[in-house]
């Protein structure tokens, strides 16, 4: 008897400090090519923001664990998902015919659909809107912002943004940006100064630039800088939230 009150008390504490529909699931998305992709997307149990994250082109989905779960804890819908040819997703990746230029075409409308797939959960609040990457991941959703309006908070981790990128996040005072480097990286050459220079236009009055020392590309600067992380995820919790 004391076995079953004590089952049914723990039961109960569950219930109410644990939300009925928080979630981690992996999700199917359909590209427009007939191309499966899979994703994975994290619920926090309670109406809030929410965040895309696109991976670097030598990683996966799994790499954005790093992050997630703080983010997730803090209260932002979060969804990652696995570029074409990358981790679960079906495709050619950057051995297809035309390589990383056809690639990144075909990648464009893959990250719009997902896009697409996350404002359209339950409780995700469409006027705190997240998009971030690294790498080629932070080329395609620097894109993708000036593509949707809905977008208010950017992060963009050893990336070169396109010139158009940066007209828009220079011409939208309300889009927040975020990004770091290393001076030294040696697979995107010049993309410290370039990230630097995307931020010192941006017209957001918190909008930052981190520049390392260093040879880091995406990822990596993690752990070669230890403020970077907390850093990171203080200014987006701070951004989506307001706290």
């Amino acid at each position: 008897m004391r076995i079953t009150t004590l089952i049914t008390a723990l039961t109960l504490v569950a219930s109410i400090f644990v939300p009925a529909w928080a979630e981690t699931m992996d999700v199917d998305l359909e590209a427009t090519d007939g191309t499966r992709l899979k994703a994975t997307y994290m619920s926090p149990g309670r109406p809030g923001p929410a965040m895309l994250l696109i991976h670097q082109c030598n990683m996966d989905r799994s790499s954005w664990s790093v992050i997630t779960p703080s983010l997730v804890d803090a209260g932002i819908h979060v969804l990652t998902m696995d570029l074409r040819g990358f981790g679960d997703s079906e495709g050619d990746g950057l051995d297809g015919t035309g390589g990383f230029r056809s690639f990144m075409e075909n990648s464009t409308a893959d990250v719009d659909m997902a896009y697409a797939y996350l404002v359209g959960q339950a409780g995700v609040d469409n006027t705190r809107i997240a998009v971030g990457g690294a790498s080629c991941g932070a080329m395609l959703t620097a894109d993708l912002a000036s593509r949707q309006s809905g977008v208010k908070v950017l992060m963009l981790l050893s990336g070169p943004p396109s010139d158009g990128a940066i007209t828009h996040m220079a011409a939208t005072s309300a889009l927040a940006v975020f990004t770091a480097a290393s001076r030294g990286d040696p697979i995107t050459p010049g993309v410290a100064d370039r990230l630097k220079g995307a931020v010192d236009g941006s017209k957001h009055p918190h909008s930052i630039a981190r520049i390392y020392d260093g040879t880091e590309h995406g990822l990596p600067m993690f752990e070669k800088n230890a403020d970077l992380q907390p850093t990171l995820i203080a200014w987006l919790t701070t951004e989506l939230l307001g706290d």
